[in-house]
């Protein structure tokens, strides 16, 4: 049954949002962590793709590698606005949170982690390593073909792209060992890297250094891709993921679920006592 999951959901983003209103420069800091930890995996991603592009397993290598990011993410406790947007779904259906509260915590956790993409990239341009990467690079290149899509796909493969990571953090709270949790979620966003969905905090960490690396690619360009992609993201979490779970384990299902599974029970033998026919 999913009720278990449902209900670990919805305090997960009770917990988000009482950090958020006790305490908000410590979550403003773990939404930093969590565009810088998945910026500089976006530049290993968009990297092995240049330096493999010559072998068959390239793409699936990069794609595998990508769910370290979420990897991370979770074991550090950072907070992701995609995967936000379906634990702050799950509680507010719930009734833990506000439906006001989770659009306040959305457009923090958001903007947090596009200042983590921008001091990442900051970093990166101050070590050199920007200015190194030519404008055919893999990053440059894929930086210009995801904002020369057309607004209805990049917003289709945003659903797609949220859909599918949300689905790896699902997963996920239902394993308890580390490492199988770890290699569940690696599996699962796989899928979104292979097949070229749209992910807007990902796409923060590259466009971000395509533009500092001189890649031919524009601010107003970058801002298209990501409005889009963001409207994309919020629905395949929230709606396609957190409500649709929340939907199929209500809270009376589960009740009636119990009573008739505890019916269906045979019943307790009563022990003899001593002395007793």
């Amino acid at each position: 049954m999913e009720r278990p999951i449902v209900e670990k959901s919805a305090a997960s983003g009770l917990r988000k949002i009482s950090l958020l209103e006790e305490d908000p420069g410590r979550y403003i800091m773990r939404a930093v962590l969590a565009g810088m930890y998945l910026s500089i995996v976006v530049l290993v991603y968009w990297s092995l793709l240049n330096n493999l592009h010559d072998s068959p397993f390239g793409k699936v290598l990069a794609s595998l590698f990508f769910g370290v990011g979420l990897s991370i993410i979770v074991f550090t406790n950072s907070e992701l606005f995609t995967s936000n947007n379906m634990y702050l779904a799950v509680s507010s259906a719930e009734g833990k949170t506000s439906w006001g509260q989770m659009i306040e915590l959305w457009i923090v956790c958001y903007f947090g982690n596009l200042v983590g993409a921008l001091i990442l990239t900051g970093l990166l341009y101050g070590a050199g390593v920007l200015d190194a990467l030519p404008p055919e690079h893999a990053l440059n290149q894929g930086a210009v073909h995801k904002v020369h899509q057309s607004a209805q796909v990049i917003f289709f493969k945003g659903i797609l792209a949220n859909w599918v990571v949300c689905l790896a953090v699902w997963v996920a709270l239902q394993v308890k060992e580390d490492f199988t949790k770890m290699i569940a979620m690696i599996l699962v966003v796989f899928i979104f890297l292979y097949l070229g969905f749209e992910h807007s905090i990902a796409n923060m960490g590259t466009f971000s250094m395509a533009i500092m690396s001189h890649g031919g690619l524009t601010i107003q360009e970058a801002l298209f891709n990501l409005v889009f992609s963001t409207l994309g993201n919020v629905i395949g979490g929230a709606v396609f993921v957190g409500l649709a779970y929340r939907y199929l384990s209500p809270e009376q299902m589960d009740m009636a679920e119990a009573a008739e599974a505890a019916r269906e029970l045979p019943p307790r033998k009563t022990p003899k006592v001593a002395g007793s026919n």
